[in-house]
């Protein structure tokens, strides 16, 4: 019975020896000359929100009207601030959804509103802190925004024509 154990050890240990050795032969030499690979940057860890209805919609211009007076309606600049956030990152949104779905120039349009949005919630934090409140978390997820805007137009750069292309090259600016 001791006899069949040590057997059976000796052939395990063996075995695994055998199965360490070839994996470490299969291994690539560290001298090998490492082929250049092109990265794409890390993409950016910012949300976008969901766009909702489309500007292509018959209540789209509903979902304007509430915009507007949702705008209207918020005197403070930091709440304005997080509000033409949201609105720029719908708007963003909905305009890839645009391109992607075949109206271009809708789409564009589209992209322009949001970055003025994005401009505009900057502004609002802007005169927030110089009005002495703390807008340090705004502007912090406002600077993460901004990359996820930029990372997004560079991706839909690449599905429309050259026209529009300058006016993407223009909000990229």
């Amino acid at each position: 019975m001791i006899l069949a154990a040590l057997v059976f050890a000796l052939g395990i240990l063996t075995t695994s020896v055998i199965k360490t050795a070839a994996l470490t032969a299969a291994k690539p030499s560290a001298k090998a000359t490492p082929t250049p690979v092109v990265q794409k940057p890390a993409p950016v860890d910012y949300f976008l929100a969901y766009p909702g209805v489309l500007p292509d919609h018959m209540l789209y211009p509903l979902k304007m009207i509430r915009d507007r007076v949702w705008l209207w309606l918020t005197v403070d600049p930091l709440k304005k601030g997080q509000t033409l956030l949201l609105l720029a990152d719908k708007r963003l949104g909905a305009g890839k959804a645009l391109i992607e779905g075949g109206k271009v120039d809708l789409g564009i349009s589209t992209l322009t509103k949001g970055e003025k949005y994005l401009e505009q919630a900057m502004a609002q934090a802007t005169l927030a802190k110089s009005n002495g409140r703390d807008a340090d978390a705004l502007l912090k997820t406002l600077g993460q925004a901004t990359l996820k805007h930029k990372e997004v137009l560079l991706e839909v750069r690449e599905k429309v024509g050259e026209p529009q292309k300058l006016v993407i090259d223009s909000l990229l600016r």
